[in-house]
């Protein structure tokens, strides 16, 4: 299955036991994934993982697809304490931390993504946000100061 995208975390774990606690975790889900309606999430000695699948996909391709974004994790983000992996038709994440939120942080940088198959998108996205913003803004202001003005000619008659 082809990868659509991926982020797994700058900050490692090795030799901490971290990875046979996530490789648990990752066990959890996918036999929960065999059983549930395209959604699970689970956690194991703090590692917290979820999965879920598109609409349209059965049980059984939703479980495979979990499947595969768990081998691509292992691979791909290593022993990173956090990641995401977005395939053709599911997703999957995990954190050491509860909603993949960390307690403390001693540098902004140890969560920022250490590799990103797609960070070019997230620019993208916030400036179309931004500039929808600015839009929606400057369309109000014209409306008041169109409607303000048919009022001071409608006063004048």
């Amino acid at each position: 299955m082809e990868m659509l995208f991926k982020t797994c975390s700058g900050k490692n774990a090795p030799g901490s036991g971290f990875e046979e606690r996530r490789d648990t975790a990752f066990s959890t889900l996918e036999n929960g994934m065999a059983s549930s309606n395209g959604f699970y999430t689970t956690s194991y000695q703090s590692v917290y993982t979820m999965g879920q699948c598109e609409g349209d996909v059965g049980s059984a391709d939703c479980a495979d697809c979990v499947k595969n974004a768990v081998q691509k994790a292992q691979v791909e983000c290593g022993s990173s304490v956090s990641g995401q992996i977005f395939l053709h038709k599911c997703f999957i994440g995990y954190s050491n931390s509860p909603n993949g939120v960390p307690r403390t942080s001693s540098s902004s940088s140890d969560w920022s993504p250490s590799s990103s198959s797609g960070s070019g998108q997230n620019v993208g996205k916030t400036v179309a946000i931004i500039l929808g913003g600015v839009a929606g803004v400057a369309f109000i202001l014209i409306c008041v100061l169109f409607a303000r003005n048919q009022m001071k000619k409608h006063d004048d008659y």
